[in-house]
């Protein structure tokens, strides 16, 4: 049986590595002090990449996979988007003011991508689920 490129193939990988490349460059966390301390930020987005960096693995790995398959390492997909979310902020402590790039960029950017990734997932496992051959 021929398996089909969907748009879950392609959104899932791409999202994933936007993540990972966007909360190492653009979007990272404030930089170093002056006296080469890091701010409490530095872990939060070390923390964004390694769990972007998971995603884009499990997304890779899964355009190789069948159906079944694809169906759990969606559900993956959508608890590592869950955990991105939450990272910034709730879970590792950000910079005290507001107007700081980690709370300015990080927070907001590692949001909306997990949050879009993990709807993308969702709608995968939903429309994979409702054919035949699925379970």
């Amino acid at each position: 049986m021929k398996q089909r490129i969907g748009v879950a193939d392609i959104a899932l990988p791409v999202l994933s590595a936007a993540l990972l490349i966007g909360s190492l460059t653009v979007f990272a966390p404030c930089g170093a002090r002056e006296d080469g301390s890091w701010m409490h930020c530095h872990r939060a987005g070390q923390a964004v990449s390694g769990v972007a960096l998971s995603m884009l693995a499990l997304a890779v790995i899964r355009l190789l996979c069948g159906t079944r398959v694809k169906i759990a390492l969606d559900a993956a997909l959508t608890a590592l988007c869950v955990l991105t979310a939450l990272i910034p902020g709730p879970l590792l402590e950000l910079c005290m003011l507001p107007d700081m790039r980690c709370r300015r960029l990080l927070a907001p950017f590692a949001a909306a991508l997990a949050i879009l990734t993990a709807i993308f997932a969702l709608i995968d496992i939903f429309r994979k689920r409702k054919r035949k051959y699925a379970l």
